[in-house]
């Protein structure tokens, strides 16, 4: 499963990291979750991939705009 939209470089490197499995829960996790940005950069820091909640709220406004809700 890809990233929708036109995801920056910190978030294609993590996602193109991580199993197939990993990458579906990313992907549900940024796009149809309520998860808080903060919530999920604590995660994936906890597990090695350094982002900030900025990138995926500015990720996420950009999904908005183009109309993307759900993968």
């Amino acid at each position: 499963m890809s990233l929708p939209g036109k995801p920056g470089p910190t978030l294609e490197a993590i996602h193109a990291a991580l199993a197939d499995d990993e990458r579906a829960a990313l992907v549900q996790s940024l796009v149809e979750s309520p998860t808080p940005a903060e919530a999920i950069s604590a995660v994936l820091a906890a597990n090695g991939y350094a982002v900030s909640a900025s990138t995926i709220r500015t990720y996420r406004r950009a999904l908005r705009r183009e109309g993307v809700t759900s993968v």
